[in-house]
């Protein structure tokens, strides 16, 4: 019987030989291929995923209660990894709430440079807010964690403080434009933002410890309301 020669590429040998030890075990550059695309992720898309455990642990334990470990262990990540993105617990915390923040005034700014009647863009925004918190029960319990952290935690009291009157800054403008172009009558536009983040603020309170009005008539409630109250006269 004849054998073809066949050339041999260095390091063939070593690796049959490991293959035919090890039959049912993939070979080891085959391996670390694997691991490589499973591991690789950007590191915004790290963070995300470690904001995104952590906001899991917050709801589930607490702020408190919750420690690294747990959440390294929910993002599936060693705790090296998660301070190699965040140095403590309270820097993923601000992360969550900056991003609670950032989700509400983008749709704020979004509804507003849309063409319109002020006010009808500002009952719009009653409406949105009304149906989030309806929809998804996690966001008014995570302000509520929140909240309670103010009491407790000077730094994110201070924080949630600045990012109030930020919010109440943005919400004056919107008014006072539409003062300005004869949407709304002559007010307070200051106090009335206030006022209009206060009844957000309760609506939300409302929906974190479980109870749900009927929506429908809320939104229309609270339609007649601002319509009424703040409409030209």
């Amino acid at each position: 019987m004849v054998f073809a020669h066949v050339e041999v590429a260095p390091g063939a040998s070593r690796r049959i030989k490991e293959s035919r030890a090890h039959p049912g075990r993939p070979r080891r550059s085959a391996l670390m291929r694997s691991r490589s695309v499973t591991k690789h992720k950007s590191p915004d898309e790290r963070a995300d995923q470690i904001l995104a455990a952590a906001r899991t642990c917050f709801l589930e334990r607490g702020y408190f209660a919750t420690k690294m470990d747990d959440i390294a262990r929910a993002a599936k990540l060693s705790k090296g990894g998660v301070y190699f993105h965040f140095p403590s617990k309270r820097e993923i915390f601000r992360a969550l709430v900056q991003a609670e923040f950032d989700r509400a005034t983008a749709f704020m700014d979004q509804v507003v440079d849309e063409e319109g009647d002020l006010l009808a863009q500002l009952l719009r925004l009653g409406d949105h807010f009304v149906e989030a918190f309806a929809a998804d029960a996690t966001m008014p319990r995570f302000m509520l964690i929140a909240a309670e952290m103010s009491l407790r935690d000077e730094p994110i009291r201070q924080m949630l403080l600045e990012l109030q009157e930020a919010y109440i800054d943005r919400l004056t403008a919107i008014l006072e434009r539409a003062i300005a172009d004869g949407h709304l009558r002559q007010i307070d536009a200051r106090a009335t933002a206030i006022a209009l983040k206060s009844l957000v603020d309760g609506v939300q309170a409302a929906y974190a410890v479980g109870y749900e009005p009927d929506r429908d008539r809320l939104v229309e409630a609270t339609f007649a309301l601002i319509g009424n109250g703040l409409a030209p006269r």
